[in-house]
C-alpha cells in the first residue's frame, strides 16, 4: 500500500479540476490551472484511495466540484470503510440524490474534529450563489444529521454579503465561517502567508519539504498545488501499487510563482491556530 508519511497533516483528491461555477477570484486559477484532464473512472478511483494508508487522517473530495464526477457516489460507496472522508462542495447537487446515495455517518473527520472542521464544507460564492439556497441546502442536511458548514471567502467586493450571511446563517441555526482570500486584488496581496517571497513573481530555487498529499485528477501525486493545477512534476501515481512516496526536501525551480494555498498561514482544524503545508529553504536566485 502506499504510505501517507505520519508527518502530513492533509490529503485531497481532486476528482475532477471542472466546476458548475466561474468565480474571477477561483484560487485554482491563480497560476494557471488545467482543467480539462484525463479523469480517472469512478473504478479506478476506488481502486488508487483504497491502496492508500492514511495512518488515520481523513482524505477530503475535492475539486473543481467533486460531485459533478460522474462516478461520484460510487467513489463513496465502495471506499474502504476505514477510510475517513469529507467533502469540500459548493453545494450545487441534487439534494435528494445526495442524501439517498450518502448516509450522514460516512463523511466523517473525527470526534474532536467535528465541531470545528465541518465534514461537508460548502463554499459560499457571492456572485454565483442565492444566499437562502445556500443556506436551506445546509439546514436540510444538518437535520438529516449531516455535519455540514458553510464558508465564505473574504474578498474585499464580499464583505457586506459575507456579514449578510453570518446573520443569516446565525439565524438558521447553521454555522458559519470565513477563511482568506488568497491572492491580487487592485495590485494588492491579500492573505497571510509564511513565505512571502514565494508570490512576488521572481523565480528562484529553493529546497521544498510538504505535508499535504495532493492527487490530481488523472490519479497523479503532486508535491504542491501550483504543480497539481498546471499538471506538472507529479512524482507518483495512486494506481501504481509499488509507488513509495518519499519524505524529504526537494529541488524546485518555480520559487517566487508558487500557488497561495501552499505557502499560506493554513488554519488547523480548530480555526484557531496556524500552521504552513510547506517548508522551504531559499537556495539561489535563478
Amino acid at each position: 500500500m502506499i504510505q501517507v508519511p505520519a508527518r502530513y497533516s492533509y490529503i485531497e483528491a481532486y476528482l475532477t479540476l471542472r466546476c458548475n461555477l466561474a468565480c474571477p477570484y477561483c484560487i485554482n486559477s491563480f497560476t494557471g490551472c488545467k482543467r480539462k484532464r484525463q479523469e480517472l473512472t469512478d473504478r479506478e478511483w476506488v481502486l488508487g484511495l483504497n491502496n492508500i494508508d492514511t495512518g488515520g487522517k481523513p482524505i477530503t473530495l475535492g475539486g473543481g466540484e467533486p460531485t459533478i464526477h460522474s462516478g461520484f457516489y460510487n467513489i463513496v460507496s465502495q471506499l474502504r470503510d476505514d477510510i475517513k472522508i469529507d467533502l469540500l462542495t459548493n453545494g450545487q447537487f441534487d439534494i435528494d440524490e445526495f442524501m439517498d446515495n450518502i448516509p450522514p455517518d460516512r463523511l466523517y473527520r473525527g470526534a474532536r474534529e467535528a465541531f470545528y472542521y465541518k465534514a461537508i464544507r460548502i463554499s459560499y460564492h457571492v456572485h454565483s450563489m442565492k444566499k437562502d439556497d445556500t443556506i436551506n441546502t445546509a439546514k436540510t442536511l444538518q437535520d438529516e444529521g449531516y455535519n455540514v458548514g458553510i464558508f465564505g471567502i473574504n474578498h474585499p467586493n464580499n464583505l457586506f454579503h459575507n456579514t449578510e450571511m453570518t446573520q443569516r446563517c446565525a439565524d438558521a441555526g447553521v454555522y458559519f465561517f470565513i477563511r482568506d482570500f488568497l491572492g491580487f486584488h487592485d495590485d494588492r496581496l491579500f492573505g497571510h502567508y509564511k513565505y512571502y517571497a514565494a508570490l512576488n513573481g521572481n523565480r528562484k530555487s529553493c529546497l521544498c519539504r510538504p505535508e499535504d498529499f495532493l492527487i490530481g485528477p488523472e490519479g497523479n501525486i503532486y508535491r504542491c498545488h501550483r504543480d497539481l493545477y498546471g499538471a506538472e512534476s507529479e512524482v507518483g501515481n495512486i494506481l501504481n501499487i509499488a509507488y513509495e512516496h518519499k519524505d524529504d526536501f526537494s529541488q524546485c525551480d518555480n520559487y517566487g510563482l508558487c500557488n497561495p494555498c501552499d505557502v499560506k498561514c493554513k488554519a488547523k482544524p480548530d480555526l484557531v491556530t496556524t500552521k504552513c503545508a510547506v517548508e522551504i529553504k531559499e537556495v539561489a536566485n535563478v
